[in-house]
């Protein structure tokens, strides 16, 4: 049953709610008709059903009920995610949610979920932000993301990311909207200081009122490189802590994923409650280590501890930075390294301070400062075996 509105029904989007519950159907009934822009419909089913549902327009948001989210549902939601609903923005609602629940709604690229006994005004707020997006701005694919994960502080991390977002955008350079890099060290990050941009994501404002974000606000809070990369990075925080929700990062780059071909992501050294999610719902995982032998053994403990959260999920591989051997084949060889690592190695980048030095402080890709010099070879070399 559709609400009365004084909106002509072409002028309205519609919203359409999958549930079993006669409570909740009627909560949205009620608040979505003291409102003007949607026209509610219900359909008293289970998101296995609307697989079933004959093909046609589909509503401007769609509403489905998950109920305690079994593992048949979450199925069927991927499906209907990847078929008949591909384009539609969806909302999940749930009366339970726990971290493998998030991790599948992760994977399936949901664009919100709820709790199930949220008040209306959250929900009509996720609708309204949802509808906001039009479909022609919504990709026909996802973006490729790429986790740059450090194995110790000091390892090179930051470099290799911005060098893989240049790279990447040589490739893209035609195309806007190409390449985000996106800096996720909250406390110490240093890509915007790196790059010489002023930092715009305002952090604390988003923290405590994750609503807010929608994709118009996000965009506002991106800073464009003279390269033509998008770079999201925040304020540092030094002596500041701030909770950072995971429904917060998850939206973030779920906002981001719908904008750019590739994400490139600078992850701190500490694991956080989010961590898990971005290296779920990333392409590839990078762990960047030093050429000691220290820091190679601990780069393995990572790869394990990685593996053991991704599943098969996400690819990790492990890059040997700042690698330089001694003459006459003494002290650590690459054949050590090659043992240690085994299949987990993506492969090595040389020591060239000098040039990484001169291209941080001039806010520089490393092609201008030394055109097709070591690192750059030996970037592209670890990107193109591991298919971007």
């Amino acid at each position: 049953m559709t609400q009365k509105s004084m909106l002509r029904p072409d002028q309205q989007r519609d919203v359409l709610l999958v549930t079993q519950d006669v409570e909740l159907t009627e909560r949205l009934r009620s608040g979505f008709n003291e409102k003007n822009h949607f026209a509610f419909r219900s359909l008293k089913g289970t998101v296995i059903e609307i697989e079933g549902l004959a093909s046609g327009s589909s509503p401007a948001v769609l509403i489905i009920d998950l109920k305690t989210a079994m593992a048949e549902d979450l199925a069927a939601l991927e499906r209907a995610k990847r078929a008949r609903f591909s384009k539609t923005p969806i909302i999940a609602v749930t009366s339970y949610l726990d971290q493998e629940i998030v991790r599948r709604l992760v994977q399936i690229k949901i664009d919100d979920w709820l709790p199930k006994e949220s008040g209306f005004v959250e929900i009509y707020k996720s609708c309204e932000r949802l509808a906001r997006v039009p479909v022609v701005d919504r990709r026909v694919r996802e973006a490729v993301v790429y986790s740059f994960f450090p194995a110790a502080g000091g390892a090179g991390n930051t470099t290799l990311a911005i060098q893989t977002a240049f790279t990447l955008a040589q490739n893209k350079r035609q195309q806007e909207a190409a390449v985000c890099l996106v800096d996720l060290n909250f406390q110490d990050g240093s890509v915007a200081d790196y790059l010489d941009l002023a930092p715009s994501f305002k952090l604390e404002e988003l923290a405590n009122a994750p609503g807010r974000l929608d994709c118009q606000l996000l965009q506002v809070m991106l800073t464009r490189h003279a390269s033509g990369i998008s770079v999201l990075a925040a304020p540092r925080l030094p002596a500041k802590y701030l909770e950072i929700s995971e429904g917060l990062i998850g939206t973030v780059l779920g906002l981001l994923s719908q904008n750019f071909d590739y994400l490139v992501i600078d992850l701190p050294k500490n694991w956080y409650p989010w961590t898990d999610n971005v290296i779920w719902g990333s392409n590839h995982v990078y762990v960047v280590t030093n050429f000691t032998v220290p820091a190679l053994k601990h780069a393995r403990y990572v790869v394990d501890a990685i593996k053991g959260k991704a599943a098969n999920e996400a690819p990790v591989s492990v890059i040997v930075n700042k690698h330089r051997e001694r003459l006459f084949g003494t002290g650590l060889m690459k054949k050590d390294a090659e043992a240690l690592l085994r299949d987990w190695l993506a492969g090595f980048v040389p020591d060239t301070p000098d040039v990484v030095q001169e291209a941080i402080n001039r806010g520089l890709p490393m092609s201008e400062i030394s055109p097709g010099g070591k690192v750059e070879r030996a970037l592209e070399r670890i990107l193109v075996k591991s298919k971007i």
